[in-house]
């Protein structure tokens, strides 16, 4: 017989990215349905689903005395597993409002990639981003690529190190159900198109 389990996560950081990685993880907690034998599976359908629904990502960016930028999200789509079997890819696309020291400003349309490798630390009941990196961005028009581009790579690749050594998300033990989580939850495994939860038997 089938149960779920629901469950609120505490929140870090500060890339697009990162966010949305974030609602993707905050989706399969709340979305837990087991299969038996200790695992549980959400799907890319109704990890998307969720984002279409929930995700809203309005962020600022900034290299100090460089360059800033206003992110706003507006599509966000996910894919497990299919370039490698142990990494996820979130395509993002939104508007990017971009601000120089001298005060001018552009408007842009921003589509982005970027992958990584979900990893749950059971030491530290959190979930990690493993070797985050920036796969493809594109501005348009093509004259703010051409005046922007290099900048704003800059710019996304910056926080990719430090963003790694922070949890997604961290399980809080104060939850009835995120403590179950902390103390059942083994790991996880991406195979294409899914995220399997591993649990201890029941």
């Amino acid at each position: 017989m089938g149960r779920s389990h629901r469950a609120r996560m505490v929140c870090c950081g500060a890339n697009p990215f990162y966010q949305v990685v974030s609602m993707i993880l905050q989706s399969m907690l709340l979305s837990l349905a087991m299969l038996g034998q200790g695992s549980y599976d959400i799907n890319e359908q109704q990890i998307n689903q969720y984002l279409q629904s929930q995700v809203q990502v309005d962020k600022q960016l900034e290299l100090p005395g460089i360059i800033k930028a206003h992110v706003q999200l507006e599509q966000s789509d996910v894919q497990i597993g299919r370039q490698s079997p142990d990494t996820a890819r979130v395509f993002g696309k939104g508007r990017l409002k971009i601000a120089l020291p001298d005060q001018t400003q552009y408007d842009a349309l921003l589509n982005m990639t970027y992958e990584a490798r979900p990893r749950y630390d059971k030491a530290k009941s959190a979930l990690f981003l493993d070797n985050m990196k920036l796969i493809d961005y594109k501005l348009e028009p093509a004259a703010a690529e051409q005046k922007f581009g290099f900048m704003l790579r800059m710019l996304l690749q910056s926080m990719e190190k430090r963003l790694e050594t922070q949890p997604v998300y961290k399980l809080d033990d104060k939850d009835p159900n995120q403590a179950w989580l902390k103390e059942n939850l083994l790991g996880l495994e991406l195979s294409p198109g899914k995220i399997r939860l591993l649990t201890k038997p029941q």
